[in-house]
């Protein structure tokens, strides 16, 4: 009983990297291409777009 367990274990773990390798050199292949992403904004242009304040001390540091 114990080895059936142990083979079934193993099966499962090599069929689950065999899936694994599968879609992670195929996943890209199958989204297609995709565009750029455009520039970064600075939080300045975003609160002068909302209209709001945000003082220089509360930005976040990069």
């Amino acid at each position: 009983m114990r080895k059936l367990i142990i083979v079934t274990a193993i099966v499962a773990i090599a069929a689950t990297a065999v899936v694994w390798s599968i879609a992670t050199v195929a996943g890209p292949k199958l989204i297609g291409k995709t565009e750029q992403a455009s520039a970064p904004i600075s939080p300045h242009e975003i609160t002068v777009k909302h209209g709001k304040i945000l003082p220089v001390e509360s930005w976040d540091a990069y």
